[in-house]
């Protein structure tokens, strides 16, 4: 994990990094290996702090966090939690996906997050922990306008092939074709 961050990190630092994407969106795609997922919050923390040393700021939306939030503002996690047990689990079901809808409120609050820090760099993380609720193709196909205006990285804890992504490398999903993956950019070292 260690050699994996600090290659982005010098892909991120790079004055090339973003440029000539072909008229694409900056949305990048960084695949974490399995047994890289216990370290993954530290070594992005560290990152933001190694950016900012380097006068380029960055912010992290952990999806987990923002579920989470999403559902206490609303006011039924205690409750769920509560009364799990006695719940149909097709209503505790229905019930998280109504609150957690994607297109109208889960995209509009990471859009608000952005706005208010209007950083370099948005890192998404815990894409892993609100699977199956959150799906991150449903994430990645309605980030275009927020990555229009940011250099937006998905860490996405499995592999992406550039068609598809798999969580965990075991759980394909839909197929993908708009985020670069973030292994395969290249940038000039001696920029940086």
């Amino acid at each position: 994990m260690d050699s994996l961050f600090e290659d982005v990190f010098r892909k991120l630092i790079s004055p090339d990094f973003g440029k000539n994407l072909g008229g694409e969106l900056p949305l990048f795609i960084q695949p974490i290996p399995n047994q890289g997922q216990t370290e993954l919050s530290s070594q992005v923390q560290r990152l933001v702090n190694r950016l900012a040393k380097k006068g380029k700021k960055a912010m992290t939306i952990d999806l987990y966090e923002l579920c989470i939030s999403l559902l206490n503002e609303e006011g039924v996690l205690e409750t769920i939690l509560e009364e799990e047990q006695k719940l149909e689990q097709e209503d505790i079901v229905s019930t998280i996906d109504s609150i957690l809808d994607i297109k109208s409120v889960v995209i509009p609050r990471i859009g608000e997050m952005i706005s208010e820090q209007n950083p370099d760099y948005a890192f998404i993380t815990g894409v892993g922990r609100v699977y199956p609720f959150i799906r991150s193709h449903g994430i990645l196909n309605n980030l275009d306008e927020l990555a229009k205006q940011n250099n937006l990285i998905l860490f996405f804890p499995g592999e992406y092939n550039n068609l598809q992504l798999s969580l965990f490398g075991t759980i394909s999903d839909e197929n993908y074709y708009r985020g670069h993956n973030l292994d395969e950019i290249k940038v000039t070292i001696d920029q940086i």
